[in-house]
């Protein structure tokens, strides 16, 4: 029981910390800004918003108790042309640039979102509000930079900012204090379980369906090495063909993996993946942000035939050194940033070495041998029909593997600069390399011969930008950029398909030679953009020069020595306007005007998009886009890692397309939200590689280049998407239908003969008419999350079609695919751990990647003899990974 003495001991204790607490003064003799807000923020619950180089240079002398606090800090920053808006409400103060310029029933509010921890500018920020009743919104460009424009009758504004992998902030205006707020920065704090992830972008505005897709795509989910695929990712975007585990690429919308580029910086990565496909080439713990364009892209960018993937690297921190170290079973890793001038300027060097051919974790030799084809699973198709009682055995040659040696390695490296006004200077730079090499014997029967196959490429870029913002409203950009690549593949035992004519019947077979690709290209680019927000909208204006060197060696069974040595420029200007002058309809009118000197082409890209929003949970779209592709990669069925580019010229026009969309977006309720979209593509003067045509030209013509360029291409598809959210668990599943086909009509005048499938259309490779995924994410509390995705194709067309289509299935068998991963995520006062243990293709199930004709042994009563059969080739059985990072 407690004592009269003890209660009044209590009752003043309470009474000295209440005085403690009003009484509590600050007191600040020529400080640093930034010093005064960490200690004011450690004082109290106030959370301050603000942009470290607006107030890096500041220093301020004031003293004041608990209840004068943020007057006299209000007033003492006034010298400085700064604005302090505090709300008691949520504990937060807003400083900001103050100007005293007002527009009458016109709220202007602009800055930048930022991340609170290391001060770096957060691109593709969602930045949303209630406007009339209905919701409306902006999206950061790339240098994290928002501009609104805002008529409201309302005396308060509320503005909902949220960004992939951060907690959302709610930021309030109150419009009779001020109507004109500038360099206003939103600081955002990364979720303590978030994982990379890419935004989906379909045009620069806001839309409700913007970052619904952000759960499908987590960078380094379900990858067969454990290491970042973000390609893969994209595979389960409706809009994205699925593919095996070794790809060059991905398909979207019916195009070829010609059509999908991806920006690094602003610059092209031309080898998009190390080790043939299974990681990407650049490293995700150096990127901060990615933007996946696959509808009617803005005109800011070039834009090919299928979509492109813009990838921006981090700036590094402002505030503090930062670092990370990781190990999968592929590579090792590490991450190092901080501050140059605190607040102001900043570095960050981030490095990926493989050891894949010194630690043998998890079958690495046998996935050198797969990529590279020298040993991969298949399984022969015999006809019944030719197999007689004589024949006992068919078999594929024997390989017996001597030396496999592989490595890879990619650098990062970026200094950022800002100064008080908001002028950012940018230099950034990439180094990649791939190497694989496998020396093998090959048992013949006749004899045994001694094989090398080897992949290589080097791809360094640089780039330098300046964005700056004056007249308190324009926005320019300036880039400068350099890209050199080299590529490399050789393979003693190629097997290339023949086809011939014996006695009037049609003879396959293959004939195995050497075949040697190299490729190099030289690339330098300028770009000059100009931002002007409007009344309501923004205006973009720009234009952009590349001048490009390209070299392209084949030396094959029908290419004893080609060679094509290409030079150009492009020239481009554009004009992007993104308009909202009526609160339901949102138009993106997007015009690009190429000029190539190879061939002086002067083409027109036009671009609309419109958006009809009926209400806060329904809308729908249309728009239509004409793109246009000057530089094209070569697509080979069974060469994977390495990218081969050849260039437009006077006699092989520029790739083109004719895009349509169309779509409709519905919140059916705050858990479940859906999609479908529809489009249909014609596409111009597509390239397509020989070796993917069974070799035609063997058959019917000698072609002077060993591509086809006269193709014509058509695809259709409808999409559909719903996205589930419950408490723990999020469950999306997609569905798509499409039809791909190509045709060439080119005739050879000698025999009157098409050169492919007399003419007619034919389905693409890639064609796959119904494809479903479905993707879970279960969070499992205490940072640990279960991810499983469930891929469904059916098969693809076989390339057997080229050869002899009376003896095969046009199509191959479906294809299941179901990976999972177990991901650990915590938080410690030492650094952050991220661990995770992943597998791919969990069930070992047995799909088959496509067929080709190889050499057999054909096993008689008397002899044995050489001939070729047809085999299907297996994509990657189970295949287990991990990955361990720690961050400090």
């Amino acid at each position: 029981m407690f004592s009269l003495g003890h209660i009044l001991r209590s009752f003043g204790l309470v009474l000295l910390l209440i005085g403690e607490l009003y009484g509590q003064q600050f007191s600040y003799e020529n400080t640093s800004l930034l010093r005064i807000i960490d200690d004011i923020e450690e004082k109290t619950s106030y959370r301050f918003l603000y942009r470290e180089a607006l107030i890096a240079d500041i220093k301020l002398t004031f003293d004041a108790d608990r209840g004068s606090l943020f007057d006299k800090f209000s007033s003492a920053i006034k010298a400085n042309q700064l604005g302090l808006k505090v709300d008691e409400d949520r504990n937060q103060g807003l400083i900001y640039k103050s100007n005293s310029s007002t527009v009458n029933n016109q709220i202007n509010i602009s800055g930048f979102v930022i991340d609170n921890n290391t001060g770096e500018r957060l691109p593709f920020a969602t930045l949303s509000w209630r406007e009339f009743g209905f919701i409306d919104g902006v999206i950061t460009n790339v240098n994290g930079q928002f501009d609104i424009s805002i008529e409201s009758g309302d005396t308060e504004l509320i503005i909902l900012v949220s960004y992939v992998g951060y907690s959302s902030e709610k930021v309030h205006f109150q419009i009779d204090e001020s109507i004109h707020w500038q360099d206003v920065a939103i600081r955002l704090n990364p979720k303590p379980y978030s994982g990379k992830e890419i935004v989906v972008q379909g045009i620069n505005f806001y839309t409700p369906n913007d970052t619904v897709l952000n759960g499908l795509m987590k960078i380094g989910t379900f990858s067969p090495l454990g290491e970042s695929n973000a390609v893969r990712s994209l595979q389960m975007i409706p809009a994205v063909s699925m593919s095996a585990a070794v790809n060059d690429g991905i398909n979207i919308r019916g195009s070829s993996s010609d059509g999908f580029q991806v920006l690094l910086d602003g610059q092209t990565v031309y080898n998009q993946s190390h080790l043939f496909g299974l990681l990407d080439a650049m490293n995700a713990d150096a990127l901060k942000s990615s933007g996946f364009f696959y509808d009617v892209t803005p005109a800011q960018y070039q834009a090919p035939l299928g979509g492109t993937l813009s990838l921006i690297t981090r700036t590094g921190s402002l505030n503090d050194i930062r670092g990370s170290i990781g190990i999968s079973n592929t590579a090792i890793k590490s991450t190092l940033e901080g501050p140059i001038i605190g607040g102001k300027s900043s570095f960050l060097l981030s490095g990926r070495w493989s050891y894949l051919d010194q630690i043998n974790w998890f079958n690495n030799a046998q996935m050198i041998e797969y990529g590279l084809d020298v040993n991969r699973p298949l399984d022969l198709f015999v006809d019944p029909m030719i197999r007689h009682r004589f024949i006992r055995d068919i078999s594929v040659d024997e390989i017996n593997i001597q030396n496999t040696d592989a490595s890879f390695y990619d650098l990062h490296g970026k200094l950022y600069f800002e100064n008080k006004s908001g002028t950012q200077f940018i230099l950034s730079a990439y180094l990649g390399n791939d190497e694989a090499s496998q020396d093998y014997q090959r048992d013949e029967r006749e004899f045994i011969s001694n094989n090398t196959t080897l992949n290589q490429w080097d791809n360094i870029s640089v780039t330098g930008q300046i964005h700056t913002q004056f007249g308190n409203k324009y926005n320019s950009s300036t880039s400068l950029g350099y890209t050199s690549y080299s590529s490399y593949y050789h393979k003693d035992d190629f097997e290339f398909p023949s086809t011939t004519n014996v006695s009037s019947q049609r003879v396959d077979s293959v004939i195995i030679q050497p075949l040697n690709l190299e490729n190099e290209i030289y690339q330098f680019d300028f770009k000059q953009t100009l931002s002007v927000p409007l009344n309501k909208g923004k205006l973009e204006l720009g234009l952009s020069y590349s001048d490009f060197d390209v070299r392209y060696i084949e030396l094959g069974l029908t290419r004893e020595s080609f060679i094509s040595r290409r030079t150009s420029q492009l020239f481009d200007v554009f004009q992007q306007l993104d308009i909202n002058a009526l609160r339901e309809l949102k138009l993106s009118i997007g015009n690009r005007l190429h000029y190539f000197s190879n061939g002086q082409y002067l083409r027109w890209s036009p671009r609309l998009k419109l958006t009809y929003q009926v209400n806060d949970d329904f809308s729908f779209g249309s728009g239509f886009s004409r793109n246009y592709q000057f530089m094209n990669r070569l697509e080979f069925y069974n060469i994977n890692s390495n990218d081969f580019w050849i260039l437009t010229n006077e006699d092989q026009p520029p790739s083109s397309v004719n895009y349509f969309t169309s779509g409709f977006y519905f919140n059916a309720s705050s858990q479940v939200y859906l999609q479908v979209e529809g489009y249909y593509k014609y596409s111009e003067n597509l390239r397509l590689h020989e070796l993917n045509t069974g070799l035609a030209s063997i058959s019917f013509q000698n072609n002077e280049v060993p591509w086809f360029y006269q193709n014509i291409g058509r695809s259709r598809g409808m999409e559909a998407l719903m996205k589930n959210r419950f408490k723990n668990v999020t469950l999306s599943t997609a569905y798509t239908f499409s039809i791909a086909e190509l045709k060439n009509e080119t005739k050879i005048r000698e025999r009157d003969q098409f050169i492919l499938n007399n003419g007619e259309y034919f389905y693409a490779s890639w064609d796959r008419r119904h494809q479903f995924s479905m993707v879970s994410e279960i969070d499992l509390r205490s940072g640990f999350t279960l991810l499983t995705s469930w891929i469904y194709g059916t098969g693809i067309p076989s390339r057997a079609e080229f050869i002899n289509p009376i003896l095969l299935s046009s199509r191959l068998p479906d294809y299941s695919r179901v990976d999972l991963t177990f991901n650990y995520k915590a938080r410690f006062n030492s650094g952050d751990i991220d661990a995770a243990i992943s597998i791919y293709n969990a069930f070992n199930r047995q799909n088959t990647w496509y067929s080709e004709r190889k050499q057999v042994t054909v096993t008689t009563n008397n002899n044995q003899v050489q001939s070729s059969a047809l085999t299907y080739v297996f994509d990657l059985g189970i295949q287990p990974s991990f990955s361990l990072k720690f961050s400090f």
